[in-house]
């Protein structure tokens, strides 16, 4: 009995608390079993296509063997079903549409309004540098 089955009066019940897929290894089973079947199908198409004489029976055996390992390796591939999880994708809040030129030009300004266009900047002090003095060289 594994840890996910629980067996009350002779029946046996699987509980899941999780909404977590099968193991990697269940799934890796089941996928090479449906693969092995198809490449035994894909067996008895060319052996049917050597013994059987029909020509439409012996085409339809030669595309079934041909097509066979494309339609295999597709469902090996395919991997465990992961419909049932809901996804939780990130969904930025709505864009905010800003109004036009046209729209803005439209409005008249209010008579207290008083609109500069420029750019602010801070004038600093500029610091004095100390006075220049002398210095006497010295010569070797």
């Amino acid at each position: 009995m594994t840890r996910s089955q629980h067996q009350t009066h002779g029946s046996t019940e699987v509980h899941s608390i999780t909404s977590a897929a099968d193991p990697h290894t269940t799934d890796m089973a089941h996928r090479m079993k449906v693969y092995s079947v198809q490449m035994g199908l894909r067996i008895v198409c060319i052996i049917g296509a050597v013994l059987i004489d029909n020509l439409w029976v012996r085409v339809l055996l030669i595309a079934g063997a041909a097509l066979l390992p494309w339609f295999a390796v597709m469902l090996a591939n395919r991997g465990a079903d992961r419909s049932e999880r809901p996804g939780s994708a990130y969904r930025p809040p709505a864009a905010v549409e800003l109004p036009t030129v046209a729209e803005t030009q439209d409005r008249a300004a209010a008579p207290d309004t008083v609109v500069v266009d420029a750019e602010y900047t801070v004038h600093r002090p500029q610091r004095e540098l100390p006075a220049h003095r002398p210095t006497a060289t010295r010569r070797n």
